[in-house]
Protein backbone atom coordinates (compact mmCIF):
# COMPACT_ATOMS: atom_id res chain seq x y z
CA UNK A 1 0.00 0.00 0.00
CA UNK A 2 1.19 3.44 -0.67
CA UNK A 3 0.49 5.77 1.86
CA UNK A 4 1.16 9.58 1.24
CA UNK A 5 1.57 11.70 3.94
CA UNK A 6 0.98 16.04 4.13
CA UNK A 7 3.88 16.85 5.82
CA UNK A 8 4.09 20.80 5.32
CA UNK A 9 3.97 21.22 9.15
CA UNK A 10 7.10 19.15 9.59
CA UNK A 11 10.11 21.19 10.07
CA UNK A 12 13.29 21.25 12.32
CA UNK A 13 11.54 22.62 15.04
CA UNK A 14 8.23 21.30 14.18
CA UNK A 15 5.77 22.27 16.79
CA UNK A 16 1.84 22.14 17.36
CA UNK A 17 0.88 19.59 14.03
CA UNK A 18 4.26 18.83 12.98
CA UNK A 19 5.43 17.53 16.52
CA UNK A 20 1.93 15.63 16.38
CA UNK A 21 3.09 13.84 12.64
CA UNK A 22 6.80 14.18 13.56
CA UNK A 23 6.05 11.66 16.78
CA UNK A 24 3.35 8.85 15.01
CA UNK A 25 5.50 8.99 11.95
CA UNK A 26 8.80 6.96 12.12
CA UNK A 27 6.87 4.39 14.75
CA UNK A 28 3.96 4.31 12.12
CA UNK A 29 6.61 3.04 9.37
CA UNK A 30 7.93 0.05 11.46
CA UNK A 31 3.94 -1.12 12.53
CA UNK A 32 3.18 -1.01 8.86
CA UNK A 33 6.82 -3.38 7.24
CA UNK A 34 5.21 -3.72 3.72
CA UNK A 35 3.79 -0.29 3.14
CA UNK A 36 5.76 2.33 0.88
CA UNK A 37 5.24 6.00 2.74
CA UNK A 38 5.32 9.19 0.45
CA UNK A 39 5.97 12.80 2.62
CA UNK A 40 5.09 15.66 1.27
CA UNK A 41 7.11 18.67 3.09
CA UNK A 42 7.77 22.32 1.98
CA UNK A 43 11.12 22.00 3.07
CA UNK A 44 14.11 19.47 3.35
CA UNK A 45 14.47 17.97 6.83
CA UNK A 46 16.46 14.98 6.12
CA UNK A 47 15.43 12.77 9.28
CA UNK A 48 13.27 10.13 7.67
CA UNK A 49 15.45 8.11 5.67
CA UNK A 50 14.51 4.76 5.60
CA UNK A 51 14.33 2.14 2.30
CA UNK A 52 10.16 2.88 2.27
CA UNK A 53 9.93 6.39 3.05
CA UNK A 54 10.35 8.87 0.68
CA UNK A 55 10.62 12.97 1.44
CA UNK A 56 9.15 14.87 -1.35
CA UNK A 57 9.79 18.51 -1.16
CA UNK A 58 7.34 20.62 -2.81
CA UNK A 59 8.09 24.08 -4.19
CA UNK A 60 5.82 26.57 -1.19
CA UNK A 61 3.95 29.27 -2.82
CA UNK A 62 2.64 31.50 -0.41
CA UNK A 63 0.08 30.56 2.13
CA UNK A 64 -0.91 26.32 2.74
CA UNK A 65 -3.49 26.51 0.70
CA UNK A 66 -1.76 27.46 -2.37
CA UNK A 67 0.42 24.82 -1.41
CA UNK A 68 -2.08 22.49 -1.12
CA UNK A 69 -4.32 22.77 -3.86
CA UNK A 70 -1.04 23.39 -5.76
CA UNK A 71 1.69 21.59 -5.70
CA UNK A 72 0.81 19.13 -3.09
CA UNK A 73 -2.30 18.29 -5.27
CA UNK A 74 -0.26 18.02 -8.34
CA UNK A 75 2.02 15.30 -7.22
CA UNK A 76 -0.61 13.30 -5.18
CA UNK A 77 -1.99 12.73 -8.85
CA UNK A 78 1.40 11.80 -10.26
CA UNK A 79 1.67 9.50 -7.40
CA UNK A 80 -1.61 7.44 -6.95
CA UNK A 81 -1.35 6.36 -3.46
CA UNK A 82 -3.61 4.20 -1.90
CA UNK A 83 -4.11 6.31 0.83
CA UNK A 84 -3.84 9.99 1.70
CA UNK A 85 -3.22 10.99 5.82
CA UNK A 86 -4.30 14.67 5.53
CA UNK A 87 -2.61 15.72 8.83
CA UNK A 88 -3.67 19.58 8.82
CA UNK A 89 -7.77 20.06 9.65
CA UNK A 90 -8.86 20.03 5.73
CA UNK A 91 -8.30 18.13 2.79
CA UNK A 92 -7.48 19.32 -1.16
CA UNK A 93 -10.62 20.80 -2.64
CA UNK A 94 -10.58 18.20 -4.86
CA UNK A 95 -9.65 14.89 -3.36
CA UNK A 96 -10.00 11.89 -5.47
CA UNK A 97 -8.19 9.72 -2.69
CA UNK A 98 -9.16 7.44 0.41
CA UNK A 99 -8.00 10.10 3.32
CA UNK A 100 -7.57 9.99 6.66
CA UNK A 101 -8.16 13.57 7.98
CA UNK A 102 -6.82 14.74 11.26
CA UNK A 103 -9.02 17.09 12.86
CA UNK A 104 -7.53 18.39 16.36
CA UNK A 105 -10.16 20.69 17.30
CA UNK A 106 -13.62 22.72 15.48
CA UNK A 107 -13.33 25.77 17.27
CA UNK A 108 -13.14 28.42 14.41
CA UNK A 109 -17.08 26.46 14.12
CA UNK A 110 -18.30 26.24 17.52
CA UNK A 111 -16.52 29.63 18.41
CA UNK A 112 -16.67 31.56 15.33
CA UNK A 113 -16.71 34.94 17.58
CA UNK A 114 -13.12 34.30 18.58
CA UNK A 115 -11.71 34.84 14.60
CA UNK A 116 -11.84 37.28 11.87
CA UNK A 117 -15.30 36.67 9.42
CA UNK A 118 -12.46 37.08 6.88
CA UNK A 119 -10.74 33.77 8.37
CA UNK A 120 -13.99 32.16 10.02
CA UNK A 121 -16.38 32.07 6.94
CA UNK A 122 -14.00 30.26 4.45
CA UNK A 123 -12.23 27.87 6.77
CA UNK A 124 -15.70 26.78 8.07
CA UNK A 125 -16.61 25.64 4.52
CA UNK A 126 -13.41 23.91 3.99
CA UNK A 127 -13.74 21.59 7.44
CA UNK A 128 -17.44 21.17 6.54
CA UNK A 129 -16.47 19.72 3.19
CA UNK A 130 -13.31 18.29 4.50
CA UNK A 131 -15.11 16.45 7.07
CA UNK A 132 -17.59 14.75 4.62
CA UNK A 133 -15.46 13.63 1.59
CA UNK A 134 -12.86 11.97 4.29
CA UNK A 135 -13.17 8.04 4.97
CA UNK A 136 -11.94 8.31 8.29
CA UNK A 137 -11.64 11.42 10.89
CA UNK A 138 -8.89 11.12 13.87
CA UNK A 139 -9.42 13.67 16.78
CA UNK A 140 -7.54 13.29 19.89
CA UNK A 141 -10.38 13.57 22.48
CA UNK A 142 -13.90 12.68 22.86
CA UNK A 143 -14.82 16.38 23.75
CA UNK A 144 -13.93 16.93 19.69
CA UNK A 145 -15.39 13.69 18.64
CA UNK A 146 -18.70 15.07 20.26
CA UNK A 147 -18.61 18.74 18.89
CA UNK A 148 -18.04 17.20 15.23
CA UNK A 149 -21.14 15.10 15.77
CA UNK A 150 -22.77 18.67 16.89
CA UNK A 151 -22.20 20.76 14.01
CA UNK A 152 -21.89 18.02 11.29
CA UNK A 153 -24.07 14.97 10.37
CA UNK A 154 -21.86 12.57 10.23
CA UNK A 155 -21.60 8.52 11.36
CA UNK A 156 -19.79 8.46 14.55
CA UNK A 157 -18.30 5.44 13.55
CA UNK A 158 -16.46 7.72 11.21
CA UNK A 159 -14.40 9.67 14.15
CA UNK A 160 -11.93 8.05 15.84
CA UNK A 161 -10.18 9.04 18.52
CA UNK A 162 -6.58 8.43 19.50
CA UNK A 163 -5.29 10.02 22.30
CA UNK A 164 -1.70 11.71 22.00
CA UNK A 165 1.64 11.05 24.12
CA UNK A 166 4.55 12.93 25.59
CA UNK A 167 8.39 12.78 24.21
CA UNK A 168 10.82 11.05 26.33
CA UNK A 169 12.61 14.25 27.08
CA UNK A 170 10.01 15.58 28.93
CA UNK A 171 10.92 14.42 32.06
CA UNK A 172 11.98 15.97 35.90
CA UNK A 173 15.42 17.20 35.66
CA UNK A 174 18.18 17.39 38.18
CA UNK A 175 18.28 19.86 41.25
CA UNK A 176 21.42 20.66 40.42
CA UNK A 177 20.41 21.69 36.89
CA UNK A 178 17.12 23.32 37.83
CA UNK A 179 18.90 25.58 40.53
CA UNK A 180 21.79 26.19 37.72
CA UNK A 181 18.72 26.95 35.10
CA UNK A 182 17.32 29.51 37.59
CA UNK A 183 20.32 31.47 39.04
CA UNK A 184 21.04 32.41 34.86
CA UNK A 185 17.38 33.67 34.89
CA UNK A 186 18.00 35.32 37.90
CA UNK A 187 15.06 33.33 39.67
CA UNK A 188 16.25 31.84 43.12
CA UNK A 189 14.02 31.69 46.08
CA UNK A 190 10.66 32.44 43.95
CA UNK A 191 7.59 30.60 44.09
CA UNK A 192 7.22 30.42 40.25
CA UNK A 193 3.67 29.88 38.25
CA UNK A 194 4.25 29.02 35.01
CA UNK A 195 2.17 29.38 31.44
CA UNK A 196 3.31 27.97 27.92
CA UNK A 197 1.35 28.79 24.94
CA UNK A 198 0.18 31.27 22.44
CA UNK A 199 -1.65 34.02 24.19
CA UNK A 200 -5.39 33.91 22.98
CA UNK A 201 -8.53 35.41 25.29
CA UNK A 202 -10.42 31.85 25.67
CA UNK A 203 -6.74 31.24 28.26
CA UNK A 204 -7.73 34.05 30.39
CA UNK A 205 -4.25 35.60 30.87
CA UNK A 206 -5.81 38.66 32.65
CA UNK A 207 -7.49 36.80 34.45
CA UNK A 208 -4.32 34.73 35.82
CA UNK A 209 -2.32 37.96 36.35
CA UNK A 210 -4.89 38.88 38.49
CA UNK A 211 -4.98 35.86 40.43
CA UNK A 212 -1.22 35.43 40.95
CA UNK A 213 -1.49 39.19 41.90
CA UNK A 214 -3.94 38.46 45.03
CA UNK A 215 -1.66 35.47 45.88
CA UNK A 216 1.25 37.69 46.06
CA UNK A 217 -0.28 39.94 48.91
CA UNK A 218 -0.03 36.15 50.72
CA UNK A 219 3.39 35.05 49.22
CA UNK A 220 5.37 37.93 48.02
CA UNK A 221 8.15 35.79 46.72
CA UNK A 222 5.32 34.37 43.91
CA UNK A 223 5.91 35.35 40.37
CA UNK A 224 4.18 34.52 37.17
CA UNK A 225 6.36 33.45 34.23
CA UNK A 226 4.60 33.54 30.79
CA UNK A 227 6.51 31.67 27.30
CA UNK A 228 3.98 32.48 24.42
CA UNK A 229 2.91 35.35 21.29
CA UNK A 230 0.39 37.37 22.05
CA UNK A 231 -2.41 36.19 19.38
CA UNK A 232 -5.45 37.34 21.66
CA UNK A 233 -6.16 39.74 18.59
CA UNK A 234 -6.58 42.53 21.13
CA UNK A 235 -5.53 46.43 20.72
CA UNK A 236 -1.67 46.93 19.82
CA UNK A 237 0.27 46.88 23.41
CA UNK A 238 -2.38 45.86 25.59
CA UNK A 239 -1.28 42.44 26.85
CA UNK A 240 2.10 43.95 27.25
CA UNK A 241 1.00 46.59 29.72
CA UNK A 242 -1.02 44.15 31.57
CA UNK A 243 2.13 41.98 32.01
CA UNK A 244 4.36 44.77 32.36
CA UNK A 245 4.72 44.39 36.33
CA UNK A 246 8.05 43.21 38.04
CA UNK A 247 7.02 40.00 39.09
CA UNK A 248 5.93 39.02 35.49
CA UNK A 249 8.76 37.43 33.10
CA UNK A 250 7.33 37.08 29.90
CA UNK A 251 9.17 35.97 26.87
CA UNK A 252 8.04 34.89 23.13
CA UNK A 253 9.53 31.27 23.19
CA UNK A 254 12.31 29.44 24.70
CA UNK A 255 15.05 27.07 22.90
CA UNK A 256 13.23 23.65 22.76
CA UNK A 257 16.22 21.95 24.86
CA UNK A 258 15.38 24.43 27.90
CA UNK A 259 11.60 23.38 27.99
CA UNK A 260 11.90 20.50 30.57
CA UNK A 261 14.41 22.79 33.02
CA UNK A 262 11.73 25.44 32.61
CA UNK A 263 8.69 22.64 33.81
CA UNK A 264 11.00 21.24 36.11
CA UNK A 265 11.42 24.70 37.33
CA UNK A 266 7.90 25.76 38.12
CA UNK A 267 6.09 25.38 41.62
CA UNK A 268 2.84 25.15 39.54
CA UNK A 269 1.74 25.01 36.00
CA UNK A 270 -1.78 27.27 34.98
CA UNK A 271 -3.47 26.83 32.07
CA UNK A 272 -7.35 28.29 31.95
CA UNK A 273 -8.14 27.56 28.82
CA UNK A 274 -12.18 27.03 28.03
CA UNK A 275 -10.96 25.51 24.53
CA UNK A 276 -8.45 22.83 23.86
CA UNK A 277 -8.53 19.46 21.28
CA UNK A 278 -5.71 17.73 23.45
CA UNK A 279 -3.55 20.32 25.73
CA UNK A 280 0.24 19.60 25.45
CA UNK A 281 1.26 22.02 27.90
CA UNK A 282 -0.32 20.88 30.50
CA UNK A 283 1.18 17.24 29.80
CA UNK A 284 4.46 18.24 29.66
CA UNK A 285 4.45 20.06 32.99
CA UNK A 286 2.95 16.94 34.47
CA UNK A 287 5.72 14.94 32.70
CA UNK A 288 8.08 17.43 34.66
CA UNK A 289 6.45 17.20 37.70
CA UNK A 290 5.17 20.39 37.97
CA UNK A 291 1.47 20.39 39.27
CA UNK A 292 -1.08 22.12 36.51
CA UNK A 293 -4.13 24.43 37.22
CA UNK A 294 -7.22 23.98 34.72
CA UNK A 295 -10.16 24.80 33.94
CA UNK A 296 -12.92 22.43 33.64
CA UNK A 297 -14.59 21.60 30.10
CA UNK A 298 -13.61 20.70 27.11
CA UNK A 299 -10.74 18.33 26.78
CA UNK A 300 -8.67 19.16 30.00
CA UNK A 301 -10.99 17.75 32.10
CA UNK A 302 -11.61 14.74 29.69
CA UNK A 303 -7.28 14.02 29.50
CA UNK A 304 -6.26 15.53 33.31
CA UNK A 305 -9.57 15.79 35.36
CA UNK A 306 -7.97 13.38 37.60
CA UNK A 307 -4.07 14.81 37.59
CA UNK A 308 -5.04 18.03 38.17
CA UNK A 309 -6.07 20.92 40.27
CA UNK A 310 -9.62 22.36 38.98
CA UNK A 311 -11.38 25.52 38.49
CA UNK A 312 -14.73 26.35 36.86
CA UNK A 313 -14.79 29.44 35.77
CA UNK A 314 -12.06 32.54 35.00
CA UNK A 315 -12.78 34.51 38.06
CA UNK A 316 -9.29 35.97 39.84
CA UNK A 317 -10.81 34.86 42.98
CA UNK A 318 -11.07 30.60 42.30
CA UNK A 319 -7.95 30.76 40.18
CA UNK A 320 -6.12 32.35 43.27
CA UNK A 321 -7.38 29.56 45.84
CA UNK A 322 -6.40 26.79 43.52
CA UNK A 323 -3.13 28.17 43.09
CA UNK A 324 -2.82 28.18 46.81
CA UNK A 325 -3.49 24.96 47.09
CA UNK A 326 -0.93 23.68 44.28
CA UNK A 327 1.61 25.43 46.01
CA UNK A 328 0.68 24.86 49.86
CA UNK A 329 -1.00 21.27 49.81
CA UNK A 330 2.09 19.27 49.79
CA UNK A 331 -0.49 15.89 50.58
CA UNK A 332 -2.48 17.05 47.54
CA UNK A 333 0.55 17.87 45.58
CA UNK A 334 2.05 14.52 45.65
CA UNK A 335 -1.38 12.79 45.27
CA UNK A 336 -1.97 14.29 41.63
CA UNK A 337 1.70 13.32 40.63
CA UNK A 338 1.93 10.22 41.49
CA UNK A 339 -1.91 9.72 39.77
CA UNK A 340 0.02 11.09 36.73
CA UNK A 341 3.05 8.56 36.67
CA UNK A 342 0.40 6.14 37.06
CA UNK A 343 -0.84 6.83 33.70
CA UNK A 344 1.41 8.42 32.56
CA UNK A 345 1.98 5.29 30.41
CA UNK A 346 -1.24 5.69 27.99
CA UNK A 347 -0.05 8.89 27.05
CA UNK A 348 2.41 7.35 24.36
CA UNK A 349 3.37 8.01 20.67
CA UNK A 350 4.03 4.32 20.11
CA UNK A 351 0.65 3.58 21.24
CA UNK A 352 -1.04 6.51 19.41
CA UNK A 353 0.87 5.21 16.04
CA UNK A 354 -0.12 1.72 17.02
CA UNK A 355 -3.79 2.52 16.92
CA UNK A 356 -3.30 4.73 13.93
CA UNK A 357 -1.54 1.62 11.76
CA UNK A 358 -5.09 -0.27 12.47
CA UNK A 359 -7.14 2.33 11.09
CA UNK A 360 -4.69 2.28 8.02
CA UNK A 361 -4.59 -1.82 8.04
CA UNK A 362 -8.48 -1.93 7.89
CA UNK A 363 -8.76 0.66 4.83
CA UNK A 364 -6.37 -1.50 3.44
CA UNK A 365 -8.59 -4.58 3.81
CA UNK A 366 -12.31 -2.77 2.54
Amino acid sequence: MKIAIDGYELGREARGVGRVISNILMPLVDLLPKDEFMIYTKESIGKYAHPRVSERVLPSPAGYLRWQNGPLRRALKNANPDVFVATNYILPLFNAWDSVLFEYDISVISHPEWYSRKYALPRKYLIKRSLEKAKLVVTSSEFIKKEILTFFDLRPEKIKVIGFGVEDRFRRASEERVLAWKENKGLQGKKIIGYLGSLFKRRHIPSLVQAVGLLRGEFPETMLYLVGKDLSGSRPGKMARILNQEWIRWEKILPEEELPLYYSALDAFAYLSEYEGFGFPPLEALACGAPVVLMRGSSLEEVFGDVAFMVGNPEEGEIMEALRTALMDEERRAQLLHRFEQRKNQFSWQRAARELSFLLRDMKST
